[in-house]
Formats: C-alpha cells, structure tokens, sequence
C-alpha cells in the first residue's frame, strides 16, 4: 500500500529519466456509487509553475518515484479547468471528519492508495497518530502503531470543506446531545453547514444542547432571516436564553422574524429578570378547564405532544385562567374517558411560584415537595407559565 505522506516531493520522470518535477497533489474525480475513487491525475511543480499529468500518461506509482509512460512534453498541460476534480491534498487532507462510531471529530492525516480493479486508487484515509508520525519522517520508528483507517467508502464529501463518514441521515439517529459535541468541536462555517443539513426539528433539539457562547455564535452567523426556521422550533424557554444573549442591536432583528403567537410568548418571558421564576418559566404547557373530560385531553396531548419533552401534568384552570390544581398524568391514564378534569383536580394544596420569586427560592419549593414541575402565577393566581426540574438543572449547571 501506498501512502500520500511518502508520495509527497517524490520525483516525477519519463523513460528517459528527464524530471518533469516533484509531486504536488493528486486528484480523483467523484462518482456516484464508487466505492474507491481511481486516480485521475496528478499535480507536479516544476520551475514553470504546476502542470496536471492524467493517470493515463503514468505507468508506475512508487514511494522513490513516478515513472511516465511518455515524454515529458507529451504527458504535461495545464490544469483542467472543465474537469471536476478533487484534489486530495488541498480538499481532504488535513480536513476533519465526523466519525460517528466514536461520536467525535477526527483529523485526516494520510491518505491510502492501492490497486483496485486494475488502477491505482484511493482506498483509505488515515486519522491515527502513525499518520502524523509518517509525514514527520518517523513512521519507521513507531511501526509496533497500528493505522487507524477509515475507507473511502465510507466517507462523503460535502461541499469541500466538511467530510461526513456516512450521510446526514445516520447523524440525526444520534441524541441531540451527542451532535452538539461534534458541532462544538468543528470551526464555525463547518458547524453551520452541518446544522442547516439537519431537519429543522433536529436542528432545534441540537442548538438548545450547544453551549451558550457557540450557540449564540452560530445563530448570528446564520443572521435572522436563515435562523428563524430552527430557532422557531426551539422550547420558548430555550429560545428567550438565546435571544437574552444577543446584542441589544440584534434582538429586535431576531424576534421581528418570528411568528405572531412566538413573538407574543417571547415578549411575556422577556419582560422578566433571567433570575426570577417569570424568567426561567416555560408557556408551553398543556391546560384545561374542570369541564373538559378525560377523553378531550387526551385528544389535545396526542396533537400537541411532539412540542413538549416531557409531559408530567395537565393544569387546570377556570374560564379566567385562574390557577385551579393539577391532575397527573397516570391519574389520566387509569381514569375513565367521561371522567372530567374537575372530578380528578388534586383537592390538596399545590405548592406555587409567583413570577417575581427568585430561581433559589423555586429550587427549594420543588425539592421540599418533591416536584418535576411548579405552576407559576401573577398576583391575582393566574396561570402564566412552568417551571420543571430540566429548566432549574439548566439554570444552575448551564455547561452540563
């Protein structure tokens, strides 16, 4: 097997032993369903500036040189210009990777050609420390290393920047989490890229896991007009974090490109202190009056369900939206399709939040009585938001 960091500087020769010059780089072309991309060509530098030589004009590849197969005046031209070609050196190497077996990003370090069906091919790309070892000039010393290959075949080219080992499609099987990771361990224009290939649910799901400084990075990168559909699909409480965080100047930019009803929820939460339960509650909860029955709600969580991360109680309210009580959901679950809201409503006292409350003074309510979530209320008792234990854990750990 032949390796591009020994290929590298190598003489390039005719039969006569004339030098057309030392190798540059080497160029594939991409073919749909080509498992390993034949060489096309190669770039050589010589004292005329880079010529291209085609994969035709040479007869042998090898790591003390490449011999041609005619004379040098008959194998040189200049690059082509209507050709698509990719070449290795400048597009690939040294680029990073995706690797989804490891959930990280890894680095190109060599690259690995062989013969495949008769022509010399790119076969393997090298992402270990033997790699770097190997172009340093001191691969020879570290042979007891193994290579650490990913093929080809298992590589996408997307654009020419950012290379995916399997498709788009296989990332978003991945828990938000987990591409998070790997969107804060690449550069901004490759974690843009990356994001905007995502559906936009996902894309929403992975920005609200990001960091706060590069989530806040990326959006601005992004600009209003092309972040307001993912930034739409985010939780409102995650969504009034990020835009607390933009500049004055840019905020009105952001909120002006959402929806009526987002822009409605956003203002509600914005008016308060990040440090009071108003701040921190979330409007995106489900509601009922004691009149609707079982089956009715039921009716709404099965439509609205896939707005909310978790779902642990339906809050009851009169026509005034006056805060009634709670019912659970597995008191949902085991009760009767006719049974109404009013008839299964907690009859103790529920602990509450009022919007003004501080987070620590909320944290200490839904500890004592052991809650996942807390209705917070204006001062008159009316229902304006929620508070669950996710939103308290994200207030105190943020970089969790």
């Amino acid at each position: 097997m032949l390796f591009f960091s020994k290929l590298a500087d190598v003489k390039v020769s005719d039969q006569a032993e004339t030098v057309a010059g030392k190798l540059m780089d080497i160029a594939i072309k991409l073919t749909p369903h080509e498992d390993y991309p034949a060489i096309a060509g190669i770039l050589v530098k010589n004292g005329f500036g880079e010529k291209y030589i085609s994969s035709g004009n040479i007869e042998s590849f090898n790591h003390d040189g490449i011999l041609l197969n005619k004379k040098i005046s008959e194998s040189i031209v200049d690059i082509p210009a209507n050709e698509k070609l990719v070449l290795l050196k400048a597009s690939v190497l040294d680029k990073q990777i995706v690797d989804l077996s490891g959930i990280r990003v890894v680095r190109v370090n060599d690259l690995q050609f062989g013969i495949v069906k008769g022509a010399m091919s790119l076969v393997a790309l090298d992402i270990g420390k033997l790699g770097i070892l190997r172009r340093l000039g001191f691969g020879s010393l570290f042979k007891f290393l193994k290579p650490e290959l990913l093929e080809w075949k298992d590589v996408r080219l997307v654009g020419d920047k950012l290379q995916l080992s399997v498709g788009v499609e296989e990332i978003v099987k991945l828990h938000p989490a987990d591409i998070a990771n790997i969107i804060e361990k690449l550069n901004l224009n490759q974690g843009s890229e990356l994001l905007q290939a995502l559906d936009k649910k996902t894309a929403a799901r992975v920005l609200e896991e990001l960091e706060p400084e590069i989530q806040k990075i990326l959006v601005e990168n992004l600009g209003p007009e092309r972040a307001t559909s993912i930034i739409q699909k985010m939780s409102i409480d995650e969504l009034v974090d990020l835009i607390q965080m933009l500049p004055d100047r840019k905020t009105g930019e952001f909120i002006s490109n959402l929806s009526s009803d987002s822009t409605q929820k956003v203002k509600k939460i914005i008016e308060y202190d990040e440090n009071t339960a108003g701040g921190l509650m979330n409007t995106e909860f489900i509601s009922a009056f004691p009149e609707n029955t079982v089956e009715e709600v039921v009716g709404q969580i099965k439509k609205v369900s896939q707005m909310h991360r978790g779902i642990h109680f339906v809050y009851i309210t009169d026509k005034s939206n006056k805060f009634l009580g709670v019912v659970s959901m597995r008191k949902l679950l085991i009760s009767g399709r006719e049974v109404t809201m009013g008839g299964l409503v907690d009859v103790k006292s529920m602990p509450t939040a009022t919007a003004d409350q501080d987070v620590s003074r909320v944290a200490s309510i839904m500890t004592k009585y052991n809650l996942l979530s807390v209705a917070v209320l204006d001062k008159d008792g009316k229902l304006l938001g929620v508070i669950t234990v996710d939103d308290i854990m994200r207030h105190f750990v943020p970089h969790a």
